[in-house]
């Protein structure tokens, strides 16, 4: 065991165990109202397991997997920057540790066999994927949808490929996309998520594409972040550019022209585009082009935007809508600024906030809101 007992995650357990300082913006603290289920509690429960005073149980694994990884906690942290305290990263080798004794939920177990067998944590067919009926081909632009676009959102997808095709862009699908390993890893599985990672890693080899253009949060923080420690290069001679970067790269050369849309905006930031790479620019450049578009930020924005649930695949209370609850506060700062429409940069963030807006407020896709706007 001891995977978690790094340098630097010492360092946070030691440091975390006595700091409450980020325990308002734990988002599964919020709906749980545990204190085991802030990050202070979890760092208590993990010392006291790597120190030998205790041992995983039920209750520990619960609490050590309801965490969401969505960061709130490291970028509300005073500390972070000089001491490099990081209670995701702890909470994300700790997986890997109960994994390794087989004590992760059955849930977890289960997400894992759909998406080896699947390339999906729902338990859904591959067969039914958006890309299931791709033609794939050499070309200079791979779109990688990610598996929520794949089997849930196909119609981000549309809305991407629209504005590719509009703009004359040379680009292609991989027919069965497989699972970047994203997801894997962060469920604590993390041989299973560098296979993942090397099968993916060939089928880009063939098709050999100038750039890697993704809707995938998840996907575009393992292309940048987890694949370099794999050893599987894809920058520099591949760029890796996420659809809201992409599309300001063609929209700014003029390949599109945009038309008037007269509304007020808001955007819900990206946890793993955005806080983990720090990307907040591109997102309101692109909109920043559309004439007519009044733009105003959330209170929470940026590095410290809410939670949307990008990685919040489990939660120990079934009894909880935690999707609604998440989008819900969301939902309720988008309509303090009052915004017309909120836009999104991931399929789960779209799907969660317009679940608690119950069409009271309009939640599109960036994607989708370049389609409606771009003309050629």
């Amino acid at each position: 065991m001891n995977n978690a007992l790094s340098k630097n995650n010492i360092v946070t357990l030691m440091a975390c165990r006595y700091c409450p300082m980020c325990r308002h913006v734990c988002s599964s603290a919020l709906i749980s109202c545990k204190e085991s289920d802030t990050p202070r509690g979890r760092a208590i429960l993990l010392y006291n397991i790597y120190m030998g005073d205790k041992q995983y149980d039920e209750s520990t694994v619960e609490s050590i997997y309801n965490c969401f990884l969505c960061g709130c906690c490291w970028s509300f942290c005073e500390g972070r920057k000089e001491a490099g305290y990081n209670i995701p990263e702890l909470i994300k080798f700790a997986r890997r540790d109960i994994v390794s004794l087989g004590l992760e939920p059955v849930k977890v177990k289960k997400m894992r066999e759909s998406i080896l067998a699947n390339y999906n944590i729902y338990g859904v067919s591959k067969d039914v994927s958006y890309t299931s009926s791709a033609s794939e081909k050499k070309a200079a632009i791979l779109y990688y949808l990610g598996p929520d676009v794949n089997f849930k959102n196909n119609e981000i997808a549309e809305s991407t490929i629209s504005v590719l095709k509009k703009a004359g862009v040379d680009y292609t699908l991989l027919k069965n996309e497989p699972p970047s390993g994203k997801v894997l890893s962060l469920l604590g599985y993390q041989k299973d998520a560098k296979d993942a990672a090397a099968s993916l890693f060939e089928r880009i080899k063939k098709i050999n594409p100038k750039i890697i253009v993704t809707s995938d949060p998840l996907a575009f923080d393992a292309f940048k972040n987890d694949y370099p420690l794999y050893r599987l290069k894809l920058e520099p001679n591949i760029k890796i550019k996420y659809t809201s970067e992409f599309l300001y790269d063609i929209a700014s050369e003029g390949k599109v022209k945009c038309k008037k849309m007269a509304k007020r905006i808001t955007l819900a930031d990206s946890e793993y585009f955005g806080r983990f790479n720090d990307k907040f620019d591109a997102p309101r450049k692109l909109i920043g082009l559309i004439p007519g578009i009044d733009f105003i930020d959330m209170q929470r924005n940026r590095e410290k935007m809410l939670a949307t649930g990008e990685a919040a695949f489990y939660f120990s209370n079934d009894s909880i809508d935690i999707s609604k609850q998440l989008g819900e506060k969301i939902y309720n700062m988008a309509n303090d600024v009052n915004a017309e429409i909120v836009v999104t940069l991931s399929a789960v963030a779209k799907n969660n906030i317009r679940k608690a807006a119950d069409n009271k407020l309009e939640v599109m896709d960036i994607s989708e809101l370049i389609k409606d706007c771009f003309c050629k």
